[in-house]
């Protein structure tokens, strides 16, 4: 809130001193609430600067103001995100001519086309937990890699042995390849650039990170034959819609056949959709893992429900979860 007044406080006397315009009501709800910046380079949200008065200013010189008012050189709006499958972003640079921005986000350097590749600040608290995780000798399965928001902690923080990074979009493979060079653990990475149902290696991860949002189901097949045949941990980010007043009773200790879910842990109350989201998922990787793999236990799989992180929400009854699973030989778990 204060850095939002004093943004609208800087740009009124600007706007005052250069064109004799008083910031009115409408004018201040058509400003800007929240932006992200990239170093010098500041993001606008796509639901700002509307009305006609703003482009009946000289556009050059509008940026410009902005720009100081911001305390940044370069400004760029988002409006929207392409539907394709890269999931794109479609951005307008309003003042400079570079792109390319260099952001910070927990000692980790990212650098990318803020026209071909997108990065959340939302996500910033599961950069955080998988910055968080032990994964010392560990080799990690990240099938939606982008330019690097989950194997770059996992690399630097999580000192994860290996990290194969599967990502399809040409563009971020670029960003990520720059990134695991600023970073200096480009000798721990191998990159896949394509489809990782086609390009995704095999039988070789501890630990698989699914991270795409509305839904990673398209690459449930790939994740499981990924798997080693010891089995490991899933990672899975999913938008689940909820109905309001969705709250769970207490979770009790159960066993559902092949699903464990005594000790699920959540940074929020776990609602009932959440519960059976998790549930649904793992009998759905069971089905795919007795189809994929073999298992030197005659007893078959079992999946244990660890823990349902909320990332955000994105709209009244829709969360960004990550449900973590540990995936073992049934006779490891009686």
């Amino acid at each position: 809130m204060a850095q939002k007044n004093l943004f609208q406080k800087k740009l009124s006397n600007l706007l005052k001193n250069k064109w004799n315009i008083n910031l009115n009501d409408d004018l201040i709800k058509d400003l800007p609430r929240k932006w992200e910046k990239h170093g010098d380079l500041v993001m606008l949200p796509s639901n700002c600067f509307h009305l006609n008065v703003w482009a009946e200013l000289p556009q050059e010189q509008l940026w410009t103001y902005v720009a100081e008012a911001l305390n940044v050189n370069r400004v760029a709006q988002q409006k929207n995100i392409l539907n394709s499958d890269y999931r794109s972003p479609q951005v307008v640079l309003l003042l400079g001519d570079d792109t390319w921005v260099t952001h910070i986000d927990n000692r980790i350097i990212y650098k990318f086309d803020v026209t071909k590749s997108m990065f959340s600040s939302g996500n910033i608290t599961e950069k955080i937990r998988m910055a968080n995780l032990k994964c010392e000798g560990e080799i990690v399965i990240d099938m939606f890699a982008g330019i690097g928001y989950f194997t770059l902690p996992l690399l630097v923080h999580s000192k994860a042995r290996f990290v194969h990074a599967c990502e399809w979009n040409p563009d971020a493979v670029i960003a990520l390849k720059a990134n695991l060079l600023l970073n200096k653990v480009e000798s721990k990475c191998k990159i896949y650039e394509g489809d990782n149902r086609v390009v995704c290696p095999t039988e070789v991860g501890d630990r698989i990170i699914l991270g795409l949002i509305p839904s990673a189901e398209q690459s449930y097949i790939a994740a499981c034959k990924a798997l080693k045949m010891k089995g490991g941990i899933f990672h899975i980010h999913h938008n689940v819609t909820s109905l309001k007043n969705n709250d769970t009773e207490e979770i009790e200790n159960e066993r559902n056949g092949d699903i464990k879910y005594e000790k699920v842990t959540c940074n929020r109350k776990i609602k009932k959709d959440w519960m059976q989201w998790a549930l649904n998922t793992c009998k759905q990787l069971l089905t795919i893992l007795k189809q994929v793999k073999s298992c030197t236990s005659m007893l078959g799989w079992c999946i244990t429900v660890i823990h349902i992180e909320r990332v955000k929400s994105y709209a009244p009854c829709i969360d960004h979860l990550v449900l973590d699973l540990d995936i073992h030989h049934k006779s490891l778990s009686t």
